[in-house]
This record gives C-alpha cells, structure tokens and sequence, in this order.
C-alpha cells in the first residue's frame, strides 16, 4: 500500500511537472495586475543561486521566505541578513532570526526593507522633473512551524505589508502556508507553499488623488498583493563521504503571471564549501543564476558566508550577499 501510495504522489508530481511549460504557454500572462512586487525578491542566497528551486531544500533561515513547514529542518538559534544591490540603484535588505524549542516547534521573525533611493517627481509639464521623492516598502513576519508526524511538518508565517511613496501609504496583513513531506523513498522531500494570502492594500494619505494628464482627478485604487503557489521535488543524488549534491525542481503558479519552472542544484564539499547553479523557464527577463558559500565551524557554532547572482539579461545583473550565524 505504502508502494502503491507513493507512485500515485510521484505520478502526480511528474505529470503536473511535464504539463507545466505547456500551461504557461496557453495561460492569460496577468502582469501588472498585483502591487507590493518587493514580496517577489529572493532571501537568502541559497535559494536564490540555485533558481529559486528552494522550497523542499530550504534548512537556514531563509525557509521562512521560501517554505514555513520547512522551518522544522533548521536547528537551534540561527539569524540570518541578506542585501541585494538590483538595478536602477534599488536595495533590498532582509533579516531572519530563527529558534527551535524541543516538543513544541520553531519560530522565525523576519524584517525586510526596500529603498528606491532618490527618483525624480515628474507631472505632464515638467516630464524631466524638478524635485525626487523616494519610495520604501517593508515586510515584517511572525512564523511559526512543527513536525506533524514523522515526516510531514507544516507552518504558517503572518506578515504585515507595507508600501509608501511621497505622502501615500498602503499596508496590510498576509498569510503564508508552507508544508514539507519526506516520502521516505531514499531523499526525497516535496515541499510546497502558498506566499502573499491576503486581502487587497488600499492606499491612503496626504494625496489620495492624482491627475491623469488631463484635468480630470482621479482616486487610488485597491490593489491585490502578489499570491504564489510552489512546489517543489528536491532529492540527495549524491552524498558519499565530504561530497553532497542536492538537486531541485520546483512549479511556479504565480497569481499575476504565467505559470514557470524552477531547477537548480546545490554541491557541497565537506559541508563547508558550496557551488551552486539554477536556471528560471518562463520568464521575462531572469534565467541563469550562481552562487557560492562557506560554512566555518566554530566551537558549537558556525559561521555562514554566501553569495548569489542573477542575470536579468536586458536589464543589469543583480548581486546578494548573506550572513548567517548559527549557535
């Protein structure tokens, strides 16, 4: 029975994997029809090197973001801070503190920050623009996550949301759901995740109206927040002696776009050096990403150094760098 049950999950799984890249050709592309785009950004550099292909390998802090139920596989204390330089001067910095409590579960709070910098203010008469104003978005989560048999674990992150440029403000709260089942067949886990459930943010503030170019006044309107369904196979092909090789394949189903395909591969040796690699299908602009890291023991507590980049082909290549530091 046990047998019979596991080729159905993994029929399943490799049917709904082949399908993919035919759905997203068929499927109605929703871009622009979701804000609050800074929940999209990677955390951590693991996860980001290996394409995003993370949410059934993630064991650092970073599962907050990728897959809550994962939280379960990162043990003890651990904090984790990533910046990330992307184009047009923007930066993004995140941080995650984890704890493990034995019986009861672990708990994970995040805090991230994303700065536009100065941009110029334009209107229809100055389009060159006379003054800059700047935009900031922050996301700040509670997770919480525990094993619910031996092999199945589950959690749930709740996060407010909030976006504001020049004197207008939007936020709210959001709900991720994440789950984690090792199938018992040799290293194999399937993780998946629901990111950004929430209702629609309503901007509000000083200026809760804008032109349109003509003399008509407009009001701002609700927006939905980025939804994003994972799922994701990661197995150990290969773990003999200092060698690991860790390779994932993840299913995308974002709410405001089309459907894409995750596949990334992480090597460590001596589990303290990493290389890592991935590639994004059925995107815009992204597709090859790479990375690097290293573990230092030191005592009963280590020290993690890692670094990824993304290519975003016409647009310029995007650099993470993260800190990890377990005790």
């Amino acid at each position: 029975m046990k047998r019979k049950s596991m080729s159905v999950i993994l029929a399943t799984a490799l049917v709904a994997f082949l399908l993919f890249p035919a759905i997203a050709q068929a499927a109605f592309a929703k871009t622009g029809t979701s804000g609050a785009q800074f929940l999209k950004i990677g955390v951590g550099c693991r996860g980001i090197a290996m394409g995003g292909a993370f949410v059934a390998t993630a064991d650092d802090p970073s599962a907050a973001y990728w897959n809550p139920g994962a939280l379960v596989r990162v043990p003890g204390t651990q904090f984790q801070f990533t910046g990330t330089k992307l184009y047009a001067d923007m930066l993004y910095g995140n941080a995650i503190i984890t704890r493990e409590f034995s019986g009861i579960g672990t708990f994970a709070l995040q805090f991230g920050l994303l700065s536009s910098g100065d941009m110029n203010l334009t209107t229809v008469e100055n389009p060159s623009g006379t003054e800059t104003f700047t935009c900031s978005d922050m996301v700040v989560g509670v997770s919480f996550a525990r094993m619910l048999t031996d092999r199945f674990s589950t959690g749930l992150t709740v996060k407010y949301v909030r976006e504001a440029w020049e004197d207008v403000s939007a936020g709210g709260i959001a709900v991720d759901i994440g789950t984690l089942y090792d199938t018992g067949f040799k290293t194999l886990r399937i993780g998946m995740s629901i990111q950004n459930f929430g209702p629609e943010l309503t901007p509000g503030g000083e200026d809760t109206t804008w032109f349109n170019g003509s003399d008509s006044l407009n009001t701002y309107q609700p927006y939905s927040m980025p939804m994003n369904f994972r799922i994701g196979l990661a197995m150990d092909v290969v773990d003999q002696g200092p060698h690991q090789v860790t390779v994932e394949v993840d299913g995308v189903h974002p709410a405001d776009n089309v459907e894409q395909v995750n596949i990334g591969a992480e090597y460590w040796y001596n589990n303290m050096i990493a290389l890592r690699g991935g590639y994004r299908v059925n995107t815009d602009e992204e597709g090859l990403t790479a990375g690097a890291g290293f573990r230092v023991p030191m005592g009963g507590k280590a020290l993690a150094l890692d670094y990824a980049f993304q290519d975003f082909n016409r647009l310029e290549m995007v650099h993470r760098a993260s800190l990890g530091f377990s005790f």
